[in-house]
Parts: structure tokens; C-alpha cells; sequence
């Protein structure tokens, strides 16, 4: 006599077998866990740092008034005496001597400035210097849509400094359900010198692929032709310092004492000259905890996409937060810090003094 179970409880039957079976394996399989991905980076340390400040201007020149001249004696009314002939004649070359000498001493002391004035003429001259950058660096952001929770993308940001050369690098890919709908993959990529004034791109590449294909492009930075020269062909003048569209994000003009700055920025088709307007501190929120940051807002007119960037004051005023909008004032989307890690050498000062 043959037993044999009805469609429905066939299924519940092998449903019981399965869960029985994966139990099991749970059971006895060895625990083995993957070793979870670390950078080689330490994490960087929290550290107030000071806005970058502009230059001293030479200050007013100072007209050196002319001393006071002596009021005139009147001569003494004493009986004249018979002074020996030599005697005299040292007497008139004493006087002599000694207007000379003041007469000597005065021009010098017209043609000295005064200290003040020496003083801000030696400021007027230095250059402007920035923090040193650390010699590696890695920072890691989570792009939402909009200002939601919903994150479809991240970003890695690595940067190199070795011998007064940089090399800096961007790479952002969908992740998750936007990855599904939308693989995308932006590499962008900036060299240049590295020295007390910062960074100076002289290449950049992009490149975006997608389903549909990959396009790439490039820009080179010619300082000393003053020429841009892009990979579609076309060349424009180079203005003194442009910063291409990745390498401003680690080198914003001085921010102290300043409503707004101004930058020129080359991207790989044109460049564009861009004003910032340095907002109020602001404290965000992030996964690394709550940062103090300055925040800027690009002024832009109402036809025009929109750019807010916050500079991580504790943090070597490193980006911690974009924010783009849309033409039509929506904000399309935010990158934010999850993890920033950097390493300091004692070559990194060597690369400065370049």
C-alpha cells in the first residue's frame, strides 16, 4: 500500500525539510567570518584650525615731517679778544666740521622711513601661506537623494602628496536600488605641484560610464604658456590661480575677514569664474558626529544650478558636505563624511618648503 501526500502538504513537507536542513548547517558548518575591509589610513584627529587669512595690504605711505629747525641764537655781546691765529683757524674748522656732520646726519634721517613704515613694507611682501595638506588622505561620503535618507551613491576621495607632486582622485558609483535602476560611475582624477601656497593643477581627467557608454575627458593646465588646452580641441587663456573642479574642493582662496571670495574653476570643457559667499559657522551632523564647519553658498543667478560646500573646521578645512541644486532651486542632492582617515610624515614639511 503506497502513502502518498496531497499537493499542499507535499509543499509543507519539503518546506519543513529545507528549514530542518539549514538548521542543521547552522549548526554544525564552522563559523567563518570575512575580515571587514580597513584602510590602511589612521583616522584623522579632530583639531581647531584658523580660516586661511588674506595677505596684509601695505599700508599708507608715511610722509616723514622735517625736524623743527633750531631758532637762531643771538650773538653775545662780550669784549672781543685777541684769539691767536691758529687758534682760530681750528675753531672755524671745528664749526665747519660739525655743520657738515648734521647736515649729513639730516639727509640720512630724511631718506631713513620710519620703523612702522619699514615694518608694513616687510608684511606687504609675504606670501600667502596655507596649512600643510597631510601626505595621504582618504575621505569617504554617502550621496542621498534630495535631502532624504535614501542613499543611491558614494564617494571616495584619496590624495597623495610625495616630493612637491599631488595626485588626487575621485571616484563616485551608484550603490544599492539606484544601482538597479542606474549604474553610474564618475572617476575624476587632478595633478599638479604642491607648495606653501597649496595646490596647482596642471591635468585633469574625467570620466563617466554608464550603460549606454563612457565618455572621457581632459584638461591640461599649461602655468607657463597661461594656456588652457582641453581633450575636445578647444584652447583658452589660463587665468593665475585656477583650480580644476576636484582640486578647489582642498584649495578655497583665503576665507577670514571676507564677505564673499571669488575662484576660477576648470573643468573639461570651459573655464568659469565662480563667487562664493562665506555664510554663518554651522554645525551638521554627520556619521563621524557633529562637525563645526564654515558653510559657502555659490551665488548664482535663478536659471543657474546651485553649489553649497561645508569646510570641516576641526579638520584641516577638508569638504565635509555638498549640496547640489537644480535650476529650478531643487535640491537634487547631498554628499555627506562618513570616514575621514590621514597620515602626517615629517616628509610632508620637506614637500612644503618646495
Amino acid at each position: 500500500m503506497s502513502f502518498k501526500l496531497p499537493p499542499p502538504a507535499c509543499n509543507i513537507a519539503f518546506a519543513i525539510g529545507i528549514s530542518v536542513l539549514l538548521h542543521v548547517l547552522l549548526l554544525w558548518v564552522p563559523n567563518i567570518k570575512l575580515a571587514p575591509y580597513k584602510s590602511s589610513l589612521p583616522p584623522l584627529v579632530a583639531k581647531l584650525e584658523a580660516l586661511p587669512d588674506i595677505p596684509a595690504k601695505p599700508g599708507p605711505n608715511r610722509k616723514v615731517s622735517p625736524a623743527p629747525k633750531p631758532k637762531a641764537k643771538k650773538p653775545q655781546t662780550t669784549p672781543a679778544q685777541d684769539i691767536p691765529l691758529a687758534a682760530s683757524s681750528v675753531a672755524e674748522a671745528s664749526s665747519v666740521a660739525e655743520a657738515g656732520s648734521i647736515a649729513e646726519a639730516s639727509s640720512a634721517a630724511a631718506s631713513t622711513p620710519p620703523a612702522t613704515e619699514t615694518l608694513a613694507q616687510s608684511e606687504s611682501v609675504n606670501t600667502f601661506e596655507r596649512p600643510p595638506l597631510p601626505r595621504r588622505a582618504q575621505l569617504t561620503f554617502a550621496v542621498f537623494k534630495g535631502t532624504s535618507d535614501f542613499k543611491i551613491g558614494e564617494v571616495m576621495h584619496t590624495l597623495e602628496i610625495n616630493d612637491g607632486h599631488y595626485e588626487l582622485k575621485s571616484v563616485t558609483e551608484t550603490v544599492g536600488l539606484a544601482k538597479l535602476f542606474k549604474a553610474y560611475k564618475l572617476t575624476q582624477y587632478s595633478s599638479g605641484s604642491y607648495s606653501k601656497q597649496g595646490l596647482q593643477p596642471e591635468y585633469f581627467f574625467e570620466e563617466r560610464a554608464e550603460r549606454l557608454g563612457t565618455q572621457r575627458n581632459t584638461l591640461e593646465l599649461d602655468h607657463t604658456a597661461q594656456q588652457a588646452r582641453f581633450s575636445h580641441g578647444g584652447v583658452a587663456i589660463l587665468p593665475p590661480d585656477t583650480q580644476d573642479i576636484l582640486s578647489i574642493l582642498y584649495q578655497f582662496p583665503p576665507l577670514a575677514h571676507a564677505k564673499t571670495v571669488p575662484i576660477i574653476v576648470g573643468n573639461s570643457k570651459k573655464i568659469e569664474h565662480y563667487e562664493f559667499e562665506i555664510a554663518d559657522n554651522e554645525d551638521i551632523r554627520t556619521a563621524m558626529g557633529k562637525l563645526h564647519t564654515v558653510h559657502l553658498r555659490k551665488l548664482h543667478q535663478p536659471n543657474e544650478d546651485g553649489l553649497e560646500i561645508w569646510l570641516a573646521l576641526e579638520y584641516r578645512l577638508f569638504p565635509v558636505k555638498m549640496r547640489i541644486i537644480e535650476r529650478n532651486g531643487e535640491i537634487s542632492g547631498e554628499s555627506i563624511i562618513t570616514d575621514m582617515r590621514a597620515e602626517f610624515e615629517e616628509e610632508t614639511k620637506k614637500d612644503v618648503n618646495h
